[in-house]
């Protein structure tokens, strides 16, 4: 996803909170999906484009270190923690 490219993941567990379906990636349930999705994006050079952008977009952020820094700092201003 941070290289900008759009991901394909099965709908389980973790996955789902990183992949938004049909934003930033496809969840897929089978195998069979999964190629449907594939050749969908294959076929579809600006919805290829417009979902990597989505999902490098999405982990900017959400998942970066700089993210994570500024919701701790928050947190712990919050808690009277810091100033």
């Amino acid at each position: 996803m941070w290289k900008g490219k759009p991901v394909i993941g099965g709908n389980v567990g973790g996955i789902r909170l990183q992949i938004e379906d049909e934003v930033s990636g496809f969840l897929v349930d089978s195998p069979e999906q999964a190629g449907e999705r594939i050749a969908q994006l294959l076929g579809d050079p600006d919805m290829y484009a417009y979902i990597g952008r989505n999902a490098k977009d999405r982990v900017r952020d959400n998942f970066l270190l700089p993210r994570l820094l500024y919701d701790y700092m928050q947190a712990a201003h919050q808690a009277g923690t810091i100033a």
